[in-house]
């Protein structure tokens, strides 16, 4: 590797850690043969103790959250949405009355006839002008 440019190459311990070959030096965070270890060294008192304040813990957690609870609902039952809803009730009006206006124009028959005589006059004066095809021609 002597002909190899410096900064293209990588060091042994980069290769060896990018291929995984040394064994990882980080201890577990969590070793279960040890945490199975010291729970079987535990005294009945002390299991006692330990259930005790898993429940302690979730009776706090619930407290709080119902506190939490209570907070939100009385913020949010004091809050006025009366005016947002009747905008949004205003715009959705406005639109219907647009939606229907064109939906009205739509299905008169004179637009239909329209329509049909500006696609006829379409073909006719593509016809004639004598334009090459839109599919391309193989040569």
């Amino acid at each position: 590797m002597n002909d190899m440019d410096e900064r293209n190459t990588l060091s042994e311990g980069a290769l060896r850690t990018a291929l995984q070959l040394d064994p990882d030096e980080r201890t577990a965070r969590f070793d279960a043969a040890a945490l199975v270890a010291a729970a079987e060294h535990r005294s009945p008192v002390e299991q006692l103790q330990r259930v005790i304040r898993a429940f302690a813990l979730i009776g706090v957690s619930i407290g709080i959250e119902a506190a939490l609870a209570v907070i939100a609902f009385n913020t949010l039952a004091d809050l006025d949405l009366t005016e947002p809803a009747g905008l949004v009730l205003s715009l959705v009006a406005a639109v219907a009355r647009r939606v229907v206006a064109i939906g009205q124009l739509t299905t008169e028959p004179a637009v239909a006839v329209a329509a049909l005589a500006a696609v006829l006059f379409a073909v006719v004066y593509e016809r004639s002008t004598g334009r090459e095809p839109t599919r391309v021609r193989a040569s």
